[in-house]
């Protein structure tokens, strides 16, 4: 029943605590005597006549105690406790090394004993060791004087890889105290990580703060600008009088009727090339949304397919008992590699930039297989696979440090408007808004306009650095390995 189910379980919790305790805290075995004198005692004779038996024990004999039915969760619970233990070990010990790497880099290497003999904390010498000098003055009787049972030394990483401290080695302060200064040392770096780590972050939020003010200058700037022009031809308006300005002949029209004709003919044409660049940027805005649509279509028709596959494994699965005729129809096959071969599948932003960060990130280069491919026809006769292959081996080739990049030829003929407004000016705009929290138009146009001049990446950083900071480099970076993505997969002929 429930209260000796019970009962079992405390019993097995009580002689699970009597285990633990007996493992990892033994009985303390006596060593003085009544008087507090050290017992001693002779090892040779008594070590002669005793005969030691090692018997190894199995875990049913360590739990020989413990109820069989319960044997098992108090052996589960030895195992985790014992790997906690572990784990604290391997977590302290990392943290002693954190600390001795830090004390090593500020005090500078150390220096050797061999050069000069180690100084006291009065700056005298110790003269040399294992010599004993007649009538020789003793020092404090401290932690290891002579009424001492044995002689201690400063725990510590260094002490148990077999060096120690300069410092500790030369000062007779306590374990308490050393480990205060190492407590004092570790926090003094901590103060200085979060210090350069609070500079980054406040020169971020600076950089930010000018982009908002620029664009609120600029709103404003504009928004005055418009008010002010549409009041002055209000007034304008209002005010005229055909017959007193074809008297006075100050306006245009009636001074130079044909300069006037020229002058409305340029207005109109700059208010029709304004209303285009609406148009287009409206065009713009509905592709991208429209690309927006397609991928979330892609997807789920992704995960419809995915499903479907798995119905269908279902239902093979399920009918794999029965005998089924066997049919081969390789008519099917065929057309579905000339359709997909047809339509290469156009990538996305994201997957570009999925795929370059993902090559970036990867450590070992894998061993390249060379792919011939026709000059004059590019990827149209290569299969689905051997191009995801193709494209995969480019990403590889594009390097991701800043020497390589700088240094990468790009081939400036194979880019034109159509990747610098669909697929780089999207991508420069999204990384600016993440490093500033909001559009900065400008550094956008400046960035599209060095890229229209064929520019370096160097002189790029050096144009944004006054905006972006330390995020210059890294944008850039970024922005150059799209760019030679793009104009290396034109190049080849694969679909970017």
């Amino acid at each position: 029943d429930d209260t000796s189910l019970e009962q079992r379980i405390e019993q097995a919790r009580e002689a699970l605590k009597l285990v633990l305790r007996d493992l990892f805290r033994p009985p303390v075995v006596e060593t003085t005597d009544a008087n507090g004198d050290v017992a001693m005692g002779n090892t040779a004779d008594t070590e002669e006549n005793v005969e030691v038996v090692n018997i190894p024990l199995a875990q049913e004999d360590e739990l020989a105690d413990i109820p069989p039915d319960m044997r098992e969760v108090v052996a589960g619970e030895i195992a985790a406790f014992r790997e906690r233990s572990n784990q604290r070990d391997m977590e302290r010990l990392q943290r002693e090394e954190e600390l001795e790497e830090v004390e090593r880099r500020r005090n500078g290497p150390g220096r050797s004993r061999l050069a000069s003999p180690p100084r006291n904390s009065n700056n005298v010498p110790l003269g040399p060791r294992g010599v004993s000098v007649p009538n020789a003055p003793a020092g404090p009787k401290g932690q290891n004087g002579p009424n001492r049972g044995m002689s201690f030394v400063n725990g510590g990483v260094n002490n148990a890889d077999g060096t120690l401290r300069q410092e500790d080695e030369d000062t007779d302060a306590s374990d308490e105290e050393l480990w205060r200064r190492r407590e004092a040392v570790r926090k003094a770096e901590e103060d200085k990580m979060y210090a350069e780590a609070e500079r980054k972050w406040v020169n971020r939020e600076r950089s930010r703060q000018a982009a908002l003010e620029r664009e609120r200058e600029r709103e404003r700037h504009d928004l005055e600008n418009f008010e002010r022009r549409k009041q002055e031809q209000l007034d304008r308006e209002v005010g005229w009088d055909d017959d007193r300005e074809a008297a006075r002949k100050t306006h245009i029209y009636y001074r130079d009727h044909a300069a006037w004709a020229r002058k409305r003919t340029a207005e109109r044409i700059e208010e029709e090339a304004r209303d285009e660049a609406d148009r287009q940027a409206e065009r713009i805005e509905q592709s991208r949304e429209q690309a927006r649509l397609e991928q979330a279509r892609g997807m789920a028709d992704s995960f419809l397919d995915q499903q479907a596959r798995e119905m269908e494994q279902r239902e093979a699965a399920a009918a794999a008992a029965a005998p089924q005729p066997f049919k081969l129809s390789l008519g099917a096959a065929v057309q579905r590699a000339q359709a997909s071969r047809a339509a290469p599948q156009r990538r996305t932003i994201a997957e570009v930039e999925g795929l370059l960060d993902d090559e970036e990130v990867e450590s070992t280069k894998r061993q390249l297989v060379p792919i011939q491919m026709d000059a004059s026809s590019g990827g149209a006769g290569m299969t689905e696979e051997e191009i995801s292959q193709a494209v995969r081996a480019l990403a590889q080739e594009i390097p991701s440090d800043k020497e390589g990049l700088w240094a990468w030829e790009v081939k400036w003929e194979f880019m034109d408007d159509a990747v610098v407004r669909d697929k780089l000016r999207p991508f420069v705009e999204k990384k600016i808004v993440e490093y500033l929290g909001v559009q900065e138009e400008m550094l956008v146009e400046a960035v599209e306009e060095h890229l229209r001049k064929h520019g370096t990446a160097g002189e790029l950083v050096e144009e944004l650095e006054g905006a972006l900071d330390d995020e210059a480099e890294d944008l850039v970076k970024k922005l150059w390995r799209m760019l030679i993505f793009f104009t290396e997969s034109e190049k080849r002929g694969l679909p970017a």
